[in-house]
């Protein structure tokens, strides 16, 4: 059986193996000819191809084909001479945006920015992070408008959540005055939220992992983005409001991403670095 459709263009394939030292559920080896070849397996998963593409990815002649994915499809590598300036200036050019424009983002450019994040890493390829998204402002005004009605009805109560009471309440409100213009969600037009089934793969890590990836793929289209735990906690407290974003009670959400097109253009990157005493290298001694 071959479900994962793994084929090889022996015009081209050397023989170099390269595709079997790569294959993490080593499904593939070398035939008496130096071809590669896939073994038999009755599922995807640890038993059997993990359907990560590395074999597609790693030959350099293209002639691996898998899961219908042809090598001539994929985006080519980019040197470390022209990606490292570029990220380099992605990483200390992103900022927590807090004041958005009120326009929606292009469905194309969300489309594309969900799409890749089916190549952020994630334990075992599992693939297993969804991801919910209010991708309209009219649809997001909505949900804010519930929500925060609910907070505030919440806080009348003193009910706050948890690390929250009513000074530290107070002074959010008042920073609406400035710095944002909600203090639940930040004015933000649309929301993404990863999450992912608790007790299968590694929810925690494959979620906050797709969380940077995020904010990475929103700098660099221009994009603001902020993460953010209080909307989260602050929906804890109402499960019937947070029933709305449909999301299995069995799935573990890190945060709540804010993005859309940002009313401030920073002028430049910050300068902010480590401290030594930030960087820890024991030293493991000889037995």
């Amino acid at each position: 059986m071959n479900p994962a459709r793994f084929h090889v263009d022996e015009s081209r394939c050397v023989g170099c193996g390269k595709c079997v030292l790569v294959c993490p559920g080593g499904v593939l080896s070398l035939n008496e000819r130096k071809v590669p070849v896939i073994r038999d397996f009755s599922e995807f998963g640890w038993d059997g191809c993990w359907r990560c593409e590395h074999c597609l990815a790693a030959c350099p002649k293209g002639a691996v084909s898998i899961l219908g994915r042809r090598p001539e499809d994929s985006l080519p590598p980019v040197s470390p001479e022209t990606a490292s300036p570029v990220l380099d200036a992605l990483i200390v050019n992103r900022h927590s945006c807090r004041r958005f424009h009120n326009r929606d983002v292009e469905p194309e450019t969300v489309s594309a920015m969900l799409n890749l994040l089916a190549n952020a890493p994630n334990g075992g390829n599992k693939q297993l992070v969804e991801f919910t998204l209010i991708d309209d402002r009219e649809q997001m005004d909505r949900f804010r408008k519930i929500a925060y009605a609910e907070m505030e009805r919440l806080a009348a109560q003193d009910i706050f959540p948890e690390g929250y009471d009513r000074k530290s309440y107070e002074q959010l409100k008042g920073w609406e005055k400035t710095v944002r213009p909600d203090m639940l969600f930040c004015g933000a037009p649309h929301i993404l939220i990863p999450h992912a089934p608790v007790g299968r793969g590694e929810p925690r890590q494959d979620v906050l992992i797709s969380c940077a990836y995020f904010e990475l793929l929103c700098a660099s289209r221009g994009l603001g983005c902020i993460m953010m735990t209080f909307p989260l906690d602050v929906l804890n407290l109402m499960p019937d409001v947070k029933a709305l974003l449909e999301i299995p009670e069995s799935h573990f959400i890190g945060m709540i991403i804010g993005f859309g097109y940002p009313q401030i253009r920073y002028a430049r990157g910050t300068q902010r670095t480590l401290s030594p005493e930030r960087i820890r290298r024991p030293e493991i001694a000889e037995k």
